[in-house]
């Protein structure tokens, strides 16, 4: 929408004004991530509606990391956590799974040791807030679209005059934006993310600045 401002209103552009805009565009950024952090967390939990990734790759049955690296992960998690043990029972192990998790999270808050875990996790928390975001994502997207097209249809009928070269390119920036929030923005992308957050989280078991 700010793009759209720049390309069809020539006062936009104007340094004072553009000021302005970016005070307000900072403000109102700030309650769409509050706003996003709900509907995100909403939508975390329709893709993974039993449990997140870190805690079902701990399950004796899931095969997302290789036995091997496992049972090194669950030595650890034994040796640091008290009253921590592996059961071959799914049930059982859920409570496990998530008290390890949680207790991982604890110990890599620091992201000057661990880079990797807070990217994952920064990406991964992008990645769901985005879509809890996208039914009004793709409802802006359509709105700009039905915007730039009156408004072409207006200027070719000359009842208005506008530049037709923002209107197209307005046009294509709707447009672009949709095809993001409908092809990029889905549940695949969401659980990908959270299995490469999953894999760096469990990977601190390794990590020499918690042994």
């Amino acid at each position: 929408m700010i793009l759209e401002l720049y390309l069809l209103v020539p006062e936009v552009q104007k340094l004072s004004t553009t000021i302005i805009i970016a005070i307000v565009a900072y403000g109102i950024a700030n309650v769409i991530i509050v706003f996003s952090r709900i509907s995100g967390t909403k939508a975390m939990k329709k893709c993974f509606p039993g449990m997140l990734p870190a805690q079902e790759s701990l399950l004796v049955s899931n095969n997302y990391i290789d036995s091997y690296t496992k049972q090194r992960y669950y030595a650890f998690l034994t040796k640091h956590i008290e009253g921590f043990n592996v059961s071959e029972d799914d049930k059982e192990m859920k409570l496990m799974a998530a008290t390890a998790v949680t207790w991982l999270i604890a110990q890599t808050r620091d992201s000057s040791k661990f880079p990797l875990i807070a990217e994952e996790n920064i990406n991964f928390g992008f990645s769901y807030n985005l879509l809890g975001l996208k039914p009004y994502g793709i409802i802006i997207a359509m709105i700009g679209l039905i915007t730039n097209a009156i408004l072409f249809l207006l200027n070719y009928k000359e009842i208005i005059t506008i530049q037709q070269q923002s209107v197209l390119a307005g046009f294509m920036i709707d447009l672009l934006f949709l095809l993001l929030w409908i092809f990029i923005v889905t549940k695949p992308l969401v659980n990908d993310c959270g299995k490469k957050y999953a894999r760096a989280l469990l990977s601190a078991c390794d990590s020499p600045h918690l042994n």
